[in-house]
C-alpha cells in the first residue's frame, strides 16, 4: 500500500468536504420534493460550496430548455461536481508518495 506525505490530513479534508456536499445535496433534494413552494437557500449554499464548478453549472443551467430544467437534476449535478472536487482535493493535497523501505 502506498503512503503519502499528507495522506491522512488529505483524506480527512476531502472527507469533510464530501460530507458537507452530500448533506447539502440531500437536504436540497428533500426540500424540493416535499415543499410545494421551496425557498432553496440550501441550493444556493451548495452552489457556493462547490466553487468553482458550482457557479459555472448554475449559470450554464440557463441554457437548458425549460422542459428539461428540473431543479432536482440541477441539485444532483451540483452534488456530483462537489464530489468530483472532493476527489481532486484529496489527490492534490496528499502530496508525493513516501518511498517504502526495501521497495524495488
Amino acid at each position: 500500500m502506498t503512503r503519502y506525505r499528507n495522506g491522512r490530513v488529505a483524506a480527512v479534508l476531502a472527507g469533510v468536504y464530501a460530507s458537507l456536499v452530500v448533506l447539502l445535496g440531500v437536504v436540497s433534494v428533500v426540500i424540493l420534493l416535499t415543499v410545494s413552494d421551496p425557498i432553496l437557500l440550501s441550493g444556493v449554499a451548495l452552489m457556493l460550496l462547490t466553487f468553482p464548478l458550482g457557479p459555472l453549472i448554475w449559470w450554464g443551467w440557463a441554457a437548458v430548455p425549460p422542459q428539461m430544467a428540473d431543479p432536482v437534476l440541477l441539485t444532483v449535478i451540483l452534488t456530483a461536481a462537489g464530489l468530483l472536487q472532493s476527489y481532486l482535493i484529496w489527490r492534490i493535497s496528499r502530496g508525493p508518495a513516501i518511498p517504502q523501505d526495501g521497495a524495488a
